[in-house]
């Protein structure tokens, strides 16, 4: 079984170096091909499509995913959970669409766009992810991953070329991921009884599956609903484009440091159920502790380099995004936070009721920010949004799991972070100020900020680094 467990945990890295890799090869090639304009226009249509496809999932996927890692073992049971559930999707998916379609006939914007977006609400109905996840069948979502975001990549350097091909490029987008949804179907056969539709019951489903679709709209409203609002309210493409450029690279940096808690939240929840609360806490310290340890050095370097990179990155038309780079860098610590108490306290300990609240205090707060903001300041009054929506949840956070692990311990390893971060900033910030705005002086930067925070890790001899060291030399030695 740990052999096993292993192997899942290899596959699950794979999907996600293969995710954060595929946007860092395309971005520059599109951002000089279709402009700050059709990278928008893409951002804002694709948030659109978002909207239909949450009410197509319905939470399907989060509560079928648990229903069947019940009974994983019972074919017959999770021949039926799979049915009933694909069943209530397809169906949801067509309706979701049919009003999509009728959505896109009342704005009389560009219907290719939008049409060829469309894929997004479909892949849903053809969405069998979960079963495999509950299966822990994670080998065939990684090969699966790897070769759509292959063809998908081939396709955008062969085919897209010029700013008129944003409905292609947008296809591409959104129609290799339906592709990648459809082409596990086969795999089933092995997998699945087929079953009489009059057997199957679907309403008990649906009641449930709605505990886990509130969440998800509250968490769209400040992950989607920016790209929505800064367009309907700017008018301006290029708004969202330069916004959605830098929340991209923000995607990528959180993906690292959000991925630790992936396996230790197994591992907390199974210490929850054997009551062992002590080992509980010192799992939320040594992961804050070491989640603190790369996320504040990341912010440090953004604002330091994070204009300069997003010129040579993205192109010279793409400076209001440097500048947005910067703004978000927050968000790296305070959803880091967010992240680990999440994972490893309150879900483990079945508060999601709490979470809850603080995710939707959250979007209450952005939607609110939004309004104000947008209208005056544009893309920038969404970043500053986004960040200050999730430092009320991070606060909310912190304050519900307070009785259980010290909020001030954690706020105290979050200074010490912050302030090597900080000694770290400025010798690069003054690299920046001096030197051409290059990729020579981004890479100089980022080896100087490395080589310096390393020094006072070791200096202080910090824990966190310890740890590292101590498991780095244990493998090596292995």
């Amino acid at each position: 079984m740990g052999n096993d467990l292993r192997k899942n945990y290899i596959y699950n890295v794979s999907i996600q170096i293969v995710s954060l890799l595929t946007p860092l090869i395309t971005a520059p090639y599109l951002s000089r091909i279709l402009g700050e304009e059709g990278v928008g226009t893409f951002s804002y249509v694709h948030s659109i499509a978002t909207y239909f496809a949450l009410l197509a999932a319905l939470g399907m996927s989060s509560y079928g995913l648990r229903e069947v890692s019940r009974v994983r073992d019972n074919r017959v049971q999770t021949s039926r959970l799979f049915w009933e559930l694909s069943v209530i999707r397809i169906v949801n998916t067509l309706l979701s669409f049919l009003l999509y379609v009728v959505f896109i006939w009342g704005t009389g914007s560009d219907w290719r766009v939008y049409l060829a977006t469309g894929f997004t609400i479909l892949a849903v109905g053809v969405d069998c992810t979960w079963f495999f996840q509950a299966m822990e069948n994670f080998k065939s979502l990684m090969v699966r991953n790897l070769m759509i975001k292959l063809v998908s990549v081939v396709l955008i350097f062969a085919l897209v070329h010029d700013a008129g091909d944003v409905p292609l490029y947008c296809a591409i987008q959104t129609g290799s991921i339906f592709l990648s949804n459809l082409v596990m179907w086969p795999q089933l056969k092995k997998m699945v009884r087929p079953m009489r539709l009059r057997r199957l019951k679907f309403t008990r489903h649906i009641r449930e599956a709605l505990v886990y679709f509130v969440p998800t709209i509250a968490t769209s409203v400040y992950t989607v609903l920016d790209k929505t609002m800064i367009g309907a309210i700017t008018h301006s493409m290029a708004q969202n484009g330069y916004y959605e450029s830098a929340h991209k690279i923000v995607n990528i940096l959180l993906t690292v440091i959000t991925s630790l808690n992936v396996v230790v939240g197994v591992r907390t929840s199974y210490l929850f159920g054997q009551h062992k609360d002590e080992e509980v806490r010192d799992h939320i310290r040594n992961t804050s502790r070491f989640m603190y340890m790369i996320s504040f050095p990341m912010c440090a370097g953004l604002v330091a380099c994070g204009y300069s990179f997003a010129l040579e990155f993205y192109g010279g038309n793409f400076a209001e995004a440097g500048v947005m780079l910067m703004m978000f860098s927050p968000l790296l610590f305070t959803i880091g936070t967010s992240n680990v108490l999440g994972s490893l306290y309150l879900t483990p300990s079945g508060q999601r009721a709490r979470s809850n609240r603080a995710i939707i205090a959250g979007a209450a707060t952005n939607l609110v920010l939004n309004l104000v903001l947008i209208p005056r300041l544009g893309a920038y009054g969404a970043v500053v949004a986004s960040v200050l929506a999730e430092v009320v949840i991070s606060g909310l956070y912190l304050w519900f799991s307070h009785s259980f692990v010290s909020a001030w311990q954690l706020l105290g390893m979050a200074a010490r972070y912050a302030g090597f971060s900080f000694i770290m900033f400025i010798p690069i910030y003054w690299m920046g100020r001096v030197m051409p705005v290059e990729a020579f002086t981004i890479l100089s930067q980022i080896a100087v900020g490395a080589i310096l925070y390393a020094l006072l890790l070791i200096l202080f001899r910090d824990p966190a680094w310890q740890t590292c060291k101590e498991i780095l030399r244990k493998k090596l030695k292995k």
